[in-house]
């Protein structure tokens, strides 16, 4: 009996002791938990904190735009602002949806390309796989037509009298037979080779080639300076620009009437903007130039260095020569016009 209370005594300890193990490992995963949310509450206290912000700058700006608004003078520059701003905009977003095209439209080219010279390779090479098929078929054909022959002639050549010619006609069936089995594997391999041929993957694309996006990326800069030319006059592209980094605040384009002659005139620019075909179309004729002046500093790099094209001529001709001496001054790769630096491929 007391050994019995002793074991029950000592079965009671130990669950009390697993239960307080427990307890203790259910202590430490509370914690971790609690730390997780702690860190979780924090991040959400600042991600609020920081959307309060944006909220409070967003609201000093609406005040200090109506404060503006209220005002004549400072109304009609605040309207020019955000209508350059909208030039601007126009401008990117077109810049963005024509690389967008022109990517599309090389790699469809090169996809085509790569196709076409498979297909031509893969003809050429099951020509001559055919050309050999032939003479397999041909030597095939005749070797066995000569064991035939031969086994022919044997059974033609009985009684013990033609014992010695049929022991010759027994060893040209011999050779016959292995010149007609190696006929045979060689035309066995070539109909192999010709099922491999026929069934070999299209090659996987790899991508547009460093010259196709050297190619798009010229495309873009030319784009992107007939797009400053088309708003040169007045200076909108200049003003724009200043727009895309400027607050409403720090502008002053002029009064009332100054202001409503660069509205009409901007609204007149605007559409008279020719559409993304004509648009490349009218920057085609500038590759060529920009070709020769673009320089790249690793022959593996797609963007052109900024320095190469200093200045817009004013017109080219199709075979890329300048005519005339005319240029503006401006460099849109290094100004960043229309964003066209992040619009380049890489």
């Amino acid at each position: 009996m007391v050994g019995i209370a002793l074991l029950r005594r000592e079965q009671k300890a130990e669950s009390e002791d697993e239960r307080l193990l427990k307890l203790f490992r259910n202590r430490i995963e509370l914690k971790k938990e609690f730390a997780k949310l702690r860190l979780e509450g924090q991040r959400l206290q600042e991600q609020l904190q920081q959307q309060e912000n944006v909220t409070l700058r967003s609201q000093q700006q609406l005040e200090e735009l109506e404060g503006m608004l209220a005002h004549p003078v400072q109304a009609a520059n605040a309207t020019i602002f955000y209508q350059l701003r909208g030039v601007w905009d126009h401008c990117q977003r077109k810049l963005a949806r024509l690389a967008e095209e022109l990517l599309t439209h090389q790699r469809n080219r090169e996809m085509k390309l790569e196709l076409d010279q498979f297909n031509a390779g893969n003809k050429a090479e099951l020509a001559v796989f055919e050309r050999h098929l032939q003479q397999a078929l041909k030597q095939d054909k005749a070797t066995g037509k000569e064991v035939e022959s031969l086994k022919h002639q044997y059974m033609r050549s009985p009684g013990v009298w033609n014992y010695f010619k049929r022991k010759a006609i027994a060893t040209q069936i011999e050779s016959a037979q292995e010149a007609h089995q190696t006929a045979m594997a060689n035309l066995q391999q070539c109909l192999e080779k010709k099922r491999n041929k026929a069934s070999e993957h299209l090659p996987v694309f790899e991508g547009v080639t460093v010259e196709g996006r050297r190619k798009i990326n010229l495309m873009l800069i030319a784009i992107a300076q007939e797009l400053y030319l088309h708003f040169s006059k007045r200076n909108i592209s200049g003003l724009a620009r200043e727009a895309s980094v400027r607050q409403v605040s720090d502008v002053n384009y002029g009064d009332v009437n100054v202001c409503r002659d660069l509205n009409i005139h901007i609204e007149k620019r605007l559409r008279s903007l020719p559409s993304g075909k004509n648009l490349v179309a009218r920057a085609r004729n500038r590759i060529a130039y920009l070709e020769r002046c673009a320089g790249y500093r690793q022959e593996a790099d797609t963007v052109p260095v900024a320095g190469s094209f200093a200045e817009i001529p004013l017109v080219v001709n199709d075979s890329g020569d300048v005519r005339g001496q005319r240029s503006v001054s401006i460099n849109v790769l290094a100004d960043e016009y229309w964003e066209v630096y992040s619009i380049l491929l890489t």
